[in-house]
């Protein structure tokens, strides 16, 4: 998709906002423009004006999610001062972000495109994870021993909270302290509003 023009992108986002609604209601196989088109408030044409076919639509469906992602990472750890606290930050939007993205159901209305989805994520959101977090990396005890690099943490943990998206842990704040410790932390958040 290229760039849309000046004021375009509030039809785009409402366009992406409702085809990740819609797949989560139907999943992927069963979308369709008009449900898309019903569900953004906008007309097909205008639809078909930003997005030629499903295969393009879906594609910047994958782009936008990237950016979604980035810019709440972004938000937590840019309101933390310390890097322990910009760390705390991260993974509580790791354990969490992926809960509210999709709907109560995303892999049961598509296992494959849930999947599928993920893995395309997983090297730009690691990218993403390890470039914002820098040197509270250095906080992880596997990471300052110098077992693993910032990108290798970067991606255990991004596993981890995928693994929790797809087999949802009992009790999210269980698996958040087990993180926490993982990573050199505090069982209980250390993070604050005003960082």
């Amino acid at each position: 998709m290229g760039g849309p023009p000046p004021g375009a992108s509030t039809s785009v986002e409402a366009i992406l906002a409702a085809t990740r609604r819609v797949i989560a209601e139907r999943g992927p196989e069963k979308l369709t423009v008009t449900a898309i088109a019903a569900a953004a408030g906008v007309s097909r044409p205008t639809l078909y004006r930003w997005f030629a076919n499903k295969d393009e639509l879906l594609e910047a469906l994958t782009v936008y999610e990237e950016q979604l992602f980035g810019a709440r990472l972004r938000a937590v750890i840019e309101a933390q001062r310390s890097p322990s606290r910009r760390l705390d930050a991260a993974l509580q939007c790791l354990v969490t972000y992926l809960d509210g993205l999709m709907g109560p159901d995303p892999i049961g209305a598509d296992p494959g495109f849930a999947i599928q989805s993920l893995a395309a994520s997983l090297a730009p959101q690691t990218a993403s994870l390890a470039d914002l977090l820098g040197d509270a990396f250095e906080a992880v005890p596997a990471v300052h021993l110098g077992h693993l690099t910032r990108d290798q943490a970067a991606e255990l943990f991004l596993r981890l909270a995928y693994s929790h998206y797809l087999v949802p842990h009992p009790d999210p704040e269980v698996l958040l302290a087990n993180l926490r410790c993982f990573a050199g932390l505090p069982r209980c958040s250390i993070t604050t509003a005003a960082g």
